[in-house]
């Protein structure tokens, strides 16, 4: 990876501020790919406009987009509003709860908003929860195809692991992706592993959402909770946040 230094954090373009669709051609990356110089200005640049390192450099797997013998497409990340505005609302709003449906992305693009931060932040411990530890491991999973896809000069170098929910280490920026299941005690190991950055996905189906969500805004700088419709403790929170908000 070439050296170069972050930008300021108050430098940050927020997605909204960055233009919706990709510009960089295949032409152009080999251009970048034999070119140190350009690669620490994209770092730098990647760095400070998430969007356009999203629509860029970044590749998820489809499964709305198939390929000729029926498999998943590997596509850039899908230049589309409505992820624009997920991802501006990520980086912009500390806390911060959000629904969603089938085929929104908001998963992967959930992922990709801590591998930004695994990737050029540094001493993050970021949890992502949900009520399956196979269900975390496979979140932790995405940030693992998200950066091992990345350019080979913007590649960082990392560890995962499928166990126990999922682990992914960037031992040189001391930065650590872990997932944990829900279940009896869910809220006593997020108290436990006292993150910098916390995930509740698939909320409304943690019956421990409330014990889970209090003991991570104990600790943690930024917290989001995402989740399809479900009745249960995810639901009166919502509802109870409608009313004070009116």
């Amino acid at each position: 990876m070439p050296q170069w230094r972050p930008p300021w954090k108050n430098c940050m373009i927020y997605p909204l501020e960055s233009n919706l669709n990709p510009w960089i051609t295949a032409d152009i990356l080999h251009k970048i790919d034999a070119d140190p110089a350009w690669q620490v200005d994209e770092m730098s640049r990647c760095c400070n406009d998430p969007w356009y390192w999203a629509v860029n450099y970044v590749y998820t797997i489809r499964k709305d987009e198939f390929t000729s013998d029926e498999k998943p497409e590997v596509l850039r990340f899908p230049a589309k509003p409505h992820l624009q505005r997920f991802m501006h609302l990520c980086f912009a709003e500390p806390f911060l709860t959000a629904d969603k449906s089938r085929q929104m992305t908001l998963s992967w693009a959930m992922m990709l908003y801590y591998s930004h931060i695994a990737l050029y932040g540094e001493h993050e411990e970021i949890i992502v929860q949900t009520k399956k530890e196979i269900d975390a491991s496979a979140l932790v999973a995405k940030a693992g195809f998200i950066l091992g896809g990345l350019r080979q000069w913007m590649r960082p170098d990392f560890t995962f692991s499928e166990g126990k929910g999922g682990k992914l280490v960037i031992a040189a920026r001391h930065n650590t992706i872990r997932g944990l299941p829900g279940g009896a005690g869910a809220g006593d190991q997020v108290r436990s592993a006292n993150p910098s950055r916390y995930l509740l996905d698939e909320a409304g189906f943690v019956d421990e959402f409330e014990d889970c969500r209090t003991n991570a805004e104990a600790c943690c700088q930024d917290i989001k909770l995402v989740s399809t419709a479900n009745s249960g403790e995810f639901s009166t929170f919502i509802h109870d946040q409608i009313g004070v908000a009116a």
